[in-house]
């Protein structure tokens, strides 16, 4: 016989069952935690995880863009939205399909496309949103009175022939900055 104690509790054994409660006892020490906070934090987040609007984390960004956006559907490439709504991006392709919506996006929300989106002079960016435990948890494309920041968490956004601000060249995302739909430009 042998002693065993398993939180408050001490159970004998006998010699023969010892092997089956060490199976058991590791078994449990291995299984996934109780506490659904340590679980959430031990897995990769889904991309569905909901994210801090970009206007929240720039003061200089505006509410909504004033006119049409592009909105990228693989079975659509010309689609657009047209304001109050916005596209939201996902990131469950290389191809970053969008669709209009009024709420908030999961992934990727783009309120302009350009500057003749915004008003005032103000620059179209493309934000990216990084968690410093999870990283990139999406993108916002909004109006900002301050010029946009560095790639390639940041980009100027701008129509294909169009002009930079930062004195850049307008180039197709699609290869560029493989994060945003493929329909888009940046300032690079």
């Amino acid at each position: 016989m042998i002693a065993v104690r398993v939180g408050a509790a001490v159970a004998t054994v006998p010699r023969m069952s010892t092997r089956l409660l060490w199976i058991a006892l590791v078994t449990a020490a291995c299984a996934t935690p109780t506490n659904d906070e340590a679980a959430d934090r031990r897995r990769r987040p889904d991309a569905a995880v909901p994210v801090a609007d970009a206007a929240a984390l720039d003061s200089g960004a505006s509410s909504g863009a004033l006119g049409t956006v592009s909105c990228y559907r693989e079975n659509n490439p010309g689609a657009t939205c047209s304001a109050p709504s916005v596209c939201c991006f996902s990131n469950y392709s290389s191809a970053h399909n969008g669709e209009c919506a009024t709420s908030a996006c999961a992934w990727g929300t783009i309120r302009c496309d350009g500057p003749e989106d915004c008003g005032g002079g103000q620059h179209c960016c493309s934000h990216a949103i990084v968690d410093p435990d999870w990283g990139n948890q999406g993108y916002m494309l909004a109006c900002q009175a301050a010029a946009c920041g560095a790639p390639p968490l940041d980009y100027e956004m701008c129509h294909a022939g169009g002009t930079c601000s930062n004195g850049k060249n307008c180039v197709p995302a699609y290869g560029n900055a493989n994060d945003l739909p493929r329909t888009l430009y940046v300032c690079k």
